[in-house]
């Protein structure tokens, strides 16, 4: 067995193992009961985005797993670095639960036990996936990119740092509210999850930023160019917002604010500004 054939196994192994712990296990554990992936109480929306993140993985590493073509021409993305963007997507959006089940966010904190073995196991087997799609990457050859013109290159990096900066100051906004009152993200009380915006967002400002110097910003090199990150990080975003305005639609105790909103226009910003990228630019798809 070769080294590819095994990273696949492995790879495939992790999606599957990550569907069944989020499927099966209790997500959140209160002092009298505990609630699964679905219930209103529990996963909620970051439940139905994990599913979704967890059968799309499932279905791409069957298919670098059989060996076949598994490219979107068009943008220069490939099934893994199509499957890094999905494992990482899944750790965010299962952290930033972990985060708001122990910050005790819209409900007590001292009714609260912890997380389920659902959600916390899918957190550790989310954490290891993407770094098991990086290992691949050694084995797929050499790569190569085209530059981008000046012009082009100036906008990106304008559209890329405004992005960041709105994704980072997104949770100094109305975040969500209760009969009790309003929270920011960043206040005592709010879900934690803002924080993981802010290193996001402060992340993708910096690269922004960066490439809009004379010189610009060295690629990452091998497989992954500056709009593939960027890519991740948009899905980043996107998936653990998506998760939090579907729970404030199940719930009737509580409601999103304006915000989530600004965060989620923002990651879809940087993700159509990505996309522009990949189609102004030949990188190697992979």
């Amino acid at each position: 067995m070769t080294p590819t054939n095994i990273i696949s196994a492995v790879r495939v192994g992790f999606s599957i193992l990550f569907l069944w712990i989020v499927l099966a296990g209790n997500w959140v554990n209160l002092r009298n009961e505990s609630f699964g992936i679905f219930d209103s109480q529990g996963g909620a929306g970051f439940g139905i985005v994990a599913v979704v993140l967890g059968f799309l993985m499932l279905l791409v590493s069957l298919t670098l797993a059989a060996e076949k073509e598994f490219t979107i021409k068009p943008l220069a993305m490939g099934g893994n670095q199509i499957l890094l963007t999905l494992g990482f997507a899944s750790f965010i959006t299962v952290l930033s639960f972990l985060i708001i089940v122990h910050s005790g966010s819209f409900r007590a904190l001292g009714g609260v036990r912890g997380a389920g073995w659902g959600v916390a196991g899918a957190g550790l087997v989310a954490y290891f996936l993407p770094q098991a799609v990086m290992a691949g990457f050694g084995f797929l050859g050499v790569s190569s990119s085209t530059p981008l013109n000046e012009s082009d290159r100036q906008k990106i990096g304008f559209a890329v740092f405004v992005s960041g900066v709105l994704i980072a100051v997104a949770p100094l906004f109305e975040w969500f509210k209760t009969e009790e009152g309003a929270w920011t993200g960043y206040e005592p009380g709010a879900p934690r999850m803002g924080f993981l915006l802010l290193a996001l967002g402060g992340t993708m400002a910096l690269v922004g930023f960066m490439r809009l110097r004379p010189k610009g910003l060295v690629e990452p090199g091998g497989r992954l160019s500056h709009p593939h990150l960027q890519t991740v990080v948009s899905l980043s975003v996107i998936s653990p917002l998506i998760g939090w305005l579907i729970t404030g639609f199940q719930r009737d105790d509580m409601s999103t604010g304006v915000g989530v909103w600004i965060g989620l226009i923002a990651g879809i910003m940087l993700l159509g500004v990505s996309v522009f990228e990949l189609t102004k630019r030949e990188v190697t798809a992979s």
